[in-house]
């Protein structure tokens, strides 16, 4: 039966060679852009594993680049702590030659200035050497000391003696600045402590002891400007930062000790000899200038319970929350390698020296050997990361990337598939006409 109303025949392959038409155009699209699934229609689950292995892809190829800035950050740190053991050698020498009593007192203090020059040398290395800004021989401190390092730090005058001064600027002296205390940090106080002492003329101790209490207190049961301690509570609410505990400090000692003079100045006595002061979050130790000539052997800040030993640096070595590596960076400077005082002006002092740089090149070895060992684990977490990497890499090609063979057959079959359908598109056309020969 021949039918005019509807040509079905030509609808039908109409709609074939709009199917083979779109499957070329997939096929075009496959093989143009690399990739099989190019939305999430052209395979679903699909997508949805391969999307999840990108995100673990790029995650460990960013967690790859971090191991190597952390062995960068090692070499660098390395490299400097190489250049401070050069150093503990040379002391060592020096000190080795200052025992030998063949060496008049003048050589000696040659010696001596040498020695001392070579520790400043250390604490130079020890402040200045960064990476990326970070200080990796300096841990950050949450009270920064104004001297090289922590061990003892010898006030200096007042600029001005005090008739003479106006304000705050005749202050010189040695500062502790609070100012990275806050709120969430403040109880990394509690059990620390650090102490002043007076002059070579005199012989009080000024004791400040950091407490788990919520109160604070002074005492100086031996009377005015005589030994005192200051007792501050860290965990007391109104001690928001380092600000606040200055303050309180500043204040606990003016309740026991006195203002500097009778006529209302805003400074104060500690002891006999010395003054403190305070500016914002710091506070300043110095040595008075309006009694007898105490600066000669000034006041002592001794504050080496103070001092931050380490900081911890986290490696993000893979694509998962929290899959570190952790790296822990000490302070390296005299203080803490045991360096003192470098005495060498007799037999007995040059083999004490002796003993701190021998004692210094084993603590020194000990932590180099630590970073070397840090450095190897590093070195063979990355070869783990890249080739987990790699391997997921693979994986995720063989979901997400285009088999180029394959579809190039399937784009032949539907290119070949197409023609034909325009041809028989054109066949079907002309069947009706065969009708229109009934009619003559």
């Amino acid at each position: 039966m021949a039918i005019i109303t509807h040509n079905l025949t030509a609808m039908n392959t109409n709609r074939q060679l709009g199917i083979k038409t779109e499957d070329k155009k997939k096929s075009v699209e496959k093989l143009s852009s690399g990739y099989r699934i190019n939305r999430s229609a052209d395979d679903a689950a699909g997508l949805q594993i391969s999307e999840k292995m990108r995100y673990q892809i790029r995650g460990m190829n960013k967690g790859s680049r971090n191991i190597q800035d952390g062995v960068s950050m090692i070499q660098t740190t390395d490299g400097a702590l190489e250049e401070v053991q050069s150093i503990l050698q040379r002391m060592n020498e020096l000190s080795t030659q200052a025992a030998n009593d063949t060496n008049t007192e003048k050589d000696r203090e040659a010696l001596h200035k040498e020695l001392l020059q070579l520790k400043s040398e250390i604490n130079r290395i020890s402040r200045d050497t960064t990476f990326n800004t970070y200080t990796v021989l300096r841990a950050k401190q949450l009270v920064e000391i104004d001297a090289e390092d922590y061990s003892s730090v010898i006030m200096d005058d007042a600029f001005y003696g005090i008739a003479n001064r106006t304000g705050n600027d005749y202050v010189s002296g040695k500062s502790l600045d609070f100012k990275n205390v806050n709120e969430n940090n403040k109880e990394q106080l509690i059990g620390k402590q650090f102490y002043v002492t007076c002059s070579q003329n005199c012989g009080q101790t000024f004791s400040f002891v950091f407490t788990d209490q919520t109160t604070s207190s002074a005492s100086n049961p031996n009377g005015p400007r005589d030994d005192l301690t200051i007792q501050i509570g860290v965990k007391d609410t109104q001690l928001k930062n380092g600000e606040d505990i200055v303050k309180k400090i500043y204040d606990l000692v003016l309740s026991k000790q006195g203002s500097l003079n009778p006529g209302g100045s805003s400074d104060v006595h500690i002891g006999h000899a010395n003054g403190v002061s305070l500016n914002g979050s710091s506070l300043i130790f110095y040595s008075v200038s309006d009694h007898p000539p105490y600066n000669p052997k000034m006041g002592t800040i001794y504050a080496t319970d103070m001092i931050n030993m380490e900081q911890d640096y986290h490696i993000q070595v893979n694509d998962r929350p929290y899959q570190e590596i952790m790296l822990k960076l000490r302070t390296i400077n005299s203080a803490t390698l045991g360096l003192g005082a470098m005495d060498v002006n007799s037999f007995e002092a040059a083999g004490n020296t002796m003993e701190e740089v021998r004692g210094a090149i084993e603590n020194l070895s000990d932590y180099r050997s630590y970073l070397g060992a840090m450095q190897n684990r590093l070195e063979k977490a990355m070869l783990v990361v890249d080739n987990t990497a790699e391997n997921t890499q693979y994986s995720e090609s063989k979901l997400r990337d285009t088999n180029m063979p394959e579809e190039m057959v399937q784009y032949s079959k539907n290119k070949i598939l197409e023609q034909f359908g325009e041809v028989m598109l054109a066949q079907t056309n002309q069947m009706t006409d065969s009708v229109a020969y009934l009619l003559a």
